[in-house]
């Protein structure tokens, strides 16, 4: 099942009960696209075979607060966010009743 990234900022939207934006940010390797909340500064992000993801604010800074939402390309197929990926808003995996609000 896939969705559109309008229908996923909207679901991310509904559980946050907060606005977000849509922010992509690549690297020479990779592209993400992250649903922030205004007041997020993020400016650059690596890869860490065992952290995960690391972010980095403006100034270079590790950003130690939960992105609401993370999606990688492979997350995206043919502009549409692929729901059979475990996605998750603000750190917990999304249900099948968080598709149906």
């Amino acid at each position: 099942m896939e969705i559109s990234l309008t229908e996923w900022k909207q679901l991310v939207e509904n559980k946050l009960k907060k606005k977000v934006l849509i922010k992509m940010i690549w690297t020479e390797q990779e592209k993400i696209t992250l649903f922030i909340t205004p007041n997020m500064k993020i400016n650059s992000f690596i890869h860490d075979e065992k952290e995960g993801y690391l972010f980095y604010d403006i100034d270079g800074k590790l950003v130690n607060y939960t992105i609401p939402s993370i999606l990688t390309e492979k997350d995206i197929v043919d502009g549409k966010v692929s729901l059979s990926n475990q996605l998750k808003i603000n750190g917990q995996t999304i249900s099948k009743d968080d598709l149906k609000a």
